[in-house]
């Protein structure tokens, strides 16, 4: 997200009336131009700006600059992309354009990737906002082909007498990937953030998904061929207090000390412009949800009826927290892949929401940003590892929050949920509940599982069950105590082994 808003300038600047447009001149133009210079430099070639009636043609060549990075490390190429920008009058700027975007990335004897995508995007830029009030794009035909390559096989060791042959030139190719997808398409709003920064959030759909994998197993042998498929996924994102400002400052920054040397002398700065991007933002989620995912294999074919993941985290602040859902329905799996005794008790619908907080990122990034050197031979040198974990747990320890979640399959049903305090060198104290209904469905599969298949699980269900007590509707419930200090862990009541002294 940020490195789109930062292309645009970075594009600075709904395609809007002609009546309410600024005509473009000469002058806008040379100004536009050295904005956009700030971003990507001066290097001849890169940047044009031409007035064409009521709006500016932007046109950004990356070439001259790729050109810079030497070929023995990677050549890089990337289309020429034009914008037509409208200046509103109000401090902002009506920006689309329509076009195709294609690239190539080859890391000799390492990586190859070729790519391409057809781009229709109209939006409105804010001067003060540095970013998006509103942007609507849709990408057709996105494809990307890619090849990695595995260093050269070493030659056998020769026999006694005999000359060593020399060492293969040519990389070995261990896997070439083929995706596709047929239509994206992206809507985006911003505004002021009450305490600071940008407020946005975002809707996306995809359709017509498809990956193609050759994947070479053993040095040599022939390729397995993975096929991936899937109707589209669509999902949400918001991102509250976006620090869009420093962010394009620091990319500024970057793009006026290209070499290692530069950086290494003007580290001080750039100590100033990675602060003022902290936190980076306040927080950020995604939601997405993907349908009726097919993968071919050798083996045939695994299905899942849907997808959906949700991640939330917050930026680079004191009150550290990760989210992470999780939601699985409808697997499906090739016939004789697995025992026949598994089918009947394999899960269909799994859930898992699981989030840690009571973690401090702000203090020990501020410890990183003043400790490291660029210039020294080791750049953290000056950082304690006891200090930065410390400053990590300022608790000694991260609460674990497992939110209620289940398993479930055909007749039975698995409920969990769990809260955890836990760090390095801490004793993890905490409450955790399981609760299940149907286990007498999944211990008669297990019975009539071989033993040598079976039997371990069948047994460790047995002991599981003689210790459950019976819940409110006749389920199994297992209550885990975890008591602080280190006493035994109980399950309902009973201790389930010597106490545990903290340490």
């Amino acid at each position: 997200m940020f490195l789109r808003q930062g292309f645009v300038a970075l594009l600075a600047i709904c395609p809007v009336s002609a009546a309410w447009a600024v005509p473009a001149t000469e002058e806008g133009a040379a100004r536009l131009r050295g904005v956009f210079q700030t971003y990507f430099g001066g290097t001849a070639g890169v940047v044009s700006v031409t007035p064409q009636g009521e709006s500016y043609e932007l046109k950004i060549d990356p070439a001259p600059l790729l050109a810079q990075i030497p070929a023995e490390q990677a050549q890089i190429s990337i289309s020429a992309l034009t914008y037509r920008l409208t200046d509103n009058g109000d401090g902002s700027w009506g920006v689309s354009e329509d076009q195709v975007l294609s690239w190539s990335v080859v890391v000799p004897k390492t990586f190859e990737q070729k790519g391409s995508t057809r781009i229709e995007s109209t939006g409105i830029w804010d001067e003060s906002l540095m970013s998006f009030r509103e942007q609507q794009a849709v990408m057709t035909d996105y494809v990307i082909d890619s090849v990695q390559y595995a260093p050269p096989l070493p030659p056998p060791a020769p026999e006694a007498g005999a000359a060593s042959e020399p060492m293969p030139e040519e990389p070995q190719v261990v896997s070439r990937d083929h995706q596709r997808t047929a239509r994206m398409e992206m809507s985006l709003s911003g505004a002021a953030g009450k305490a600071g920064g940008v407020d946005q959030a975002m809707r996306f759909t995809a359709e017509g998904l498809e990956q193609t994998q050759d994947i070479v197993m053993i040095p040599g042998g022939e390729p397995v061929q993975i096929r991936v498929t899937a109707p589209g996924y669509d999902g949400s994102g918001q991102i509250t207090g976006a620090r869009t400002e420093g962010v394009l400052s620091l990319l500024a920054w970057f793009v006026a000390h290209p070499s290692e040397e530069l950086i290494k002398g003007s580290q001080e700065a750039l100590r100033d412009r990675v602060s003022a991007a902290m936190p980076l933002w306040d927080e950020l989620s995604m939601d997405a949800a993907l349908r009726d995912l097919r993968v071919g294999t050798p083996l045939g074919e695994f299905g899942l009826a849907s997808a959906r993941l949700m991640v939330g985290m917050s930026g680079v602040t004191a009150d550290g927290r990760l989210q992470e859902q999780v939601a699985l329905a409808g697997l499906s799996v090739p016939e004789g892949v697995l025992p026949s005794w598994v089918a009947p008790i394999l899960p269909q619908e799994v859930t898992l929401d699981f989030t840690a907080s009571e973690f401090d990122l702000a203090a020990p990034a501020k410890m990183l940003i003043e400790a490291v050197d660029l210039a020294a031979e080791d750049p953290f040198a000056k950082l304690d590892p006891e200090q930065v974990q410390a400053a990590l747990l300022p608790q000694g320890k991260a609460a674990l929050t497992l939110a209620p979640s289940q398993i479930k399959g055909d007749g039975y049903r698995i409920d969990y949920r769990a809260d955890v305090a836990a760090g390095p060198g801490a004793v993890p104290s905490g409450s955790a509940l399981i609760s299940a209904t149907g286990l007498d469905k999944v211990e008669a599969a297990l019975a009539a599982a071989p033993p040598d298949e079976a039997g371990q699980p069948l047994m460790m269900l047995r002991m599981a069950r003689a210790m459950a007590k019976p819940g409110a509707s006749g389920e199994n419930v297992w209550d885990i105590q975890m008591p602080e200090g280190g006493g035994p862990v109980t399950v309902n009541g009973q201790p389930m082994g010597p106490a545990t002294s903290q340490p």
